[in-house]
């Protein structure tokens, strides 16, 4: 019998793959709250909650105790054998939280899985109302719906989808809400910046679209590209003139990133399908879920059918528990009550930062999920050289300040950030972010050759 121990040797870090290949990371040692901890001594802000996953921080003792007790009961089951308690409950929570209308649950291991669920929902759904020729799943420009083949084939992300070639489909046709950079005019302008899906739908062909699937804020694609409140609502309407379904991606947006526990409930609308995931789990635990509007559960029982299939993970037993508790801590402690606060202070820093670095453009956002980006003339909103990967050399330079920060933006546009810290960041706390942000800012613009611009006080 083998009788190594295999333990962490800083000469073999690179058996592990990482991205980009070969990169020298920090280790972790220990986290707590909004901090991570390294084994060289250095903490770091959480200010993106890795990937806009951490919603109640890192070592909530309430959680590491139901994950605990039930891993002490049973970690493992397949869906298709048992369910169970935290299962159930947890998509009992989830429905009571949504929007009406939005009555069962299924889940997955991931955001891309989710997505991936709605898109096959959503041909089987006029698959078993006798219209087949429905299959089309179109979403926007600069979007991103996740990395499994038919995610990528809904998302408007061009560099997550050139490793694959014409293996996709071309789904993401409408333009992003990003009137910086790309302006609506006419009737396309109308209805928030959704009529634009009025006309789209009558060009493609609504009989061939199946369904629209959009971000409430787009994520890392773009950096917090928020349209206005009532651009969902107009999107309903239009969904429900064409007869098509409305598919609501907030993995990144739900569970109380904006300050409601998903964004759509902001504009009054109940979608067909919700994806959700990373606050769900507050990255605890992989686990993704879809929401569905009862007229789907409803076809499916018309028909004698199921919801398409899911994957030997699905609905777990441990991983149920851990999203449990995570809900329930946001319930227990009102979580929620914290975002616009924050949100506050978050967005009057940002833009006192953006009023002072000319480097610094378009500050945008909802909630604790904002983004802005970076120009080498204001006035001209040119951005840097897409060589340079400004959005990358940005991160770093936060890193080196101690603060993490998430990179957004697709090239040529390779230049924004999102921040997103966890939902219980406090205010001394945003107040550190702030400070650590703005030593990554001045480092960069140093760097960048930007700093001329910087007018302290």
């Amino acid at each position: 019998m083998p009788t190594t121990e295999y333990v962490f040797n800083p000469r073999t870090t690179d058996v592990l793959i990482k991205q980009p290949l070969g990169a020298k990371l920090p280790v972790v040692d220990h986290a707590k709250g909004v901090y991570i901890h390294a084994k060289d001594g250095r903490d770091y802000l959480d200010g993106s909650g890795g990937a806009m996953t951490v919603s109640i921080g890192h070592g909530v003792r309430e959680v590491l105790d139901a994950m605990r007790a039930q891993a002490e009961r049973v970690c493992f089951t397949y869906r298709s054998h048992f369910t169970s308690d935290a299962a159930e409950a947890l998509a009992q929570a989830l429905v009571d939280l949504a929007p009406e209308g939005l009555t069962h649950a299924f889940f997955v291991n991931s955001g891309s899985e989710a997505t991936e669920l709605a898109l096959r929902t959503a041909q089987q759904y006029w698959r078993d109302r006798g219209r087949p020729g429905k299959t089309h799943v179109l979403g926007r420009a600069i979007s991103y719906h996740g990395m499994t083949m038919g995610a990528l084939s809904m998302s408007g992300h061009d560099a997550r989808r050139a490793d694959y070639g014409n293996l996709l489909h071309t789904f993401a046709v409408a333009p992003p809400p990003y009137p910086y950079r790309f302006p609506l005019s006419g009737a396309d302008a109308e209805g928030h910046g959704a009529m634009v899906w009025d006309r789209i739908l009558r060009e493609y062909g609504a009989d061939k679209v199946a369904a629209i699937i959009v971000e409430p804020v787009v994520g890392a694609a773009g950096g917090a590209l928020a349209p206005p409140v009532g651009y969902l609502r107009a999107l309903r309407e239009i969904c429900d003139r064409h007869d098509v379904l409305l598919i609501s991606d907030e993995v990144i947006t739900g569970m109380g990133r904006t300050g409601t526990w998903f964004a759509c409930a902001q504009d009054g609308i109940a979608p067909d399908m919700i994806a959700t995931g990373k606050g769900m789990t507050s990255g605890y635990t992989p686990m993704g879920a879809v929401l569905f509007h009862e007229r789907i559960i409803q076809a499916f029982g018309d028909n004698g059918k199921t919801v398409p299939f899911g994957h030997t993970f699905s609905a777990n037993p441990l991983s149920a528990a851990t999203c449990l508790a995570v809900v329930n801590y946001m319930r227990d402690h009102k979580v929620l009550d914290n975002v616009a606060p924050r949100a506050a202070q978050l967005e009057a820093g940002l833009r006192r930062l953006a009023a002072r670095l000319p480097w610094m453009a378009d500050v945008r956002g909802r909630g604790l999920l904002w983004g802005f980006e970076f120009v080498t003339d204001p006035e001209k909103k040119t951005p840097p050289d897409p060589a340079l990967n400004a959005n990358v050399r940005f991160t770093a330079h936060c890193m080196r300040a101690g603060l993490i920060v998430y990179t957004a933006g697709i090239a040529p546009l390779n230049n924004a950030t999102l921040i997103a810290p966890p939902l219980v960041i406090t205010e001394m706390e945003m107040d550190d972010l702030l400070a650590r942000l703005e030593k990554g800012l001045l480092s960069f613009g140093a760097e960048m050759g930007y700093a001329m611009g910087y007018a302290a006080g």
